[in-house]
């Protein structure tokens, strides 16, 4: 559970006007909105946590993420019409962050929603799960990091 009182407010709020809310671009899954406050507080039990610096979309009630291994981090972000976004990227504790982009990790998500008994349904097609990330050094290099595979129940 959050201990800071403004992620609860975030968290919690009832978003005022959700029908002039746009929905998240990727759209690929989705929960019911009532569902998006109990699944961060389950994320918060597996050790994920609210980072200092991340980019706020239109919408979004919570924005995640844990170390997986070596340089690599899961970001799941939730929206208040009930979309999910699920990504794996170089952690923010490398400046190479900023210079690299994210894939798509939505099975280890899906894992988590079944295992967990959350209703779930599908928006738009879910796109594979990265299997490298690429991180780009300052001399121009491009080195793949191999994310891991679905990797439930104890990470």
């Amino acid at each position: 559970m959050p201990r800071d009182r403004e992620t609860q407010r975030r968290l919690f709020a009832k978003p005022r006007h959700i029908t002039m809310m746009a929905s998240h671009a990727r759209n690929a899954l989705r929960v019911r909105p009532d569902q998006v406050p109990r699944l961060a507080v389950i994320l918060y039990g597996m050790g994920f946590r609210d980072p200092f610096f991340q980019e706020w979309r239109v919408g979004q009630r919570f924005g995640l993420s844990r170390p997986l291994r070596d340089m690599l981090e899961w970001h799941i972000r939730g929206f208040a019409d009930g979309t999910l976004d699920s990504e794996v990227e170089i952690s923010r504790l490398s400046f190479q962050h900023l210079l690299s982009r994210p894939g798509s990790y939505y099975s280890p998500l899906i894992g988590i929603l079944r295992r967990h008994g959350i209703p779930f349904r599908y928006g738009n097609r879910i796109p594979p799960d990265a299997s490298y990330v690429y991180l780009r050094e300052p001399i121009g290099r491009t080195i793949p990091v191999r994310v891991p595979s679905f990797i439930l129940p104890g990470f």
